[in-house]
């Protein structure tokens, strides 16, 4: 039996964020998500979506740099995807709620994964030990919606010590850059980066497929 996977869409834009930003990419949106953060963008992915053989969706990819996105890519069975994958360097975008362990055998597989903090209301749902798996190709990113949220990012980077790199964000029209670049002053966060989600700035921030 072929491997299928339910795809919400494939397109092709520049990353928007993260460690590839303003690199053109293929993106992989799968459907469905555990979480129901207050602040997504993205909730046409929870169900709507076609079934897709692994082949088809291997040959809609345009660009070396592929991004597994959601929803939650990880509560699909994309192990065959991956290997399919083996050419392209591959991250996966995770929400920091399902252990990402068993898909960290792939040489050219990456992980962003995202803690949720309080605004989310979804932080209790974080699978703690993730944390502690990253590595130096991997990328944590906060998206951060209060004050709170950067405190939390703050402790939680003191107690794991990550040795990936930090990005840290604000949730769209809600905490003003300046006032993370602020607190990272405050607080001397050397390796913290900020980041702005350069998609919702070049195109419409409820803008589809870029």
């Amino acid at each position: 039996m072929k491997n299928k996977l339910y795809i919400n869409e494939i397109f092709h834009s520049i990353d928007g964020e993260g460690r590839r930003a303003g690199e053109l990419a293929s993106f992989i949106r799968l459907c469905g998500c555990n979480l129901r953060c207050i602040y997504c963008d993205t909730t046409y992915a929870f169900a709507e979506g076609r079934s897709m053989d692994v082949e088809d969706i291997v040959a809609a990819v345009r660009y070396r740099n592929v991004t597994l996105t959601g929803g939650e890519p990880l509560l699909q069975p994309i192990h065959g995807l991956l290997q399919a994958l083996s050419a392209q360097d591959v991250n996966i975008e995770t929400n920091g709620s399902v252990d990402i362990l068993p898909y960290m055998v792939y040489p050219h597989v990456w992980f962003t994964i995202d803690y949720k903090g309080p605004f989310s209301q979804m932080e209790e749902k974080m699978y703690a030990p993730n944390f502690r798996h990253l590595r130096s190709q991997d990328v944590l990113k906060f998206v951060v919606g209060s004050y709170q949220d950067l405190e939390v990012a703050r402790i939680l980077c003191e107690e794991v010590q990550p040795t990936c790199a930090i990005y840290v964000g604000a949730v769209f029209e809600t905490l003003a850059p300046r006032d993370i670049v602020t607190y990272m002053e405050r607080y001397s966060l050397t390796s913290w980066r900020l980041q702005l989600q350069m998609h919702k700035y070049i195109w419409p921030p409820d803008m589809r497929g870029v």
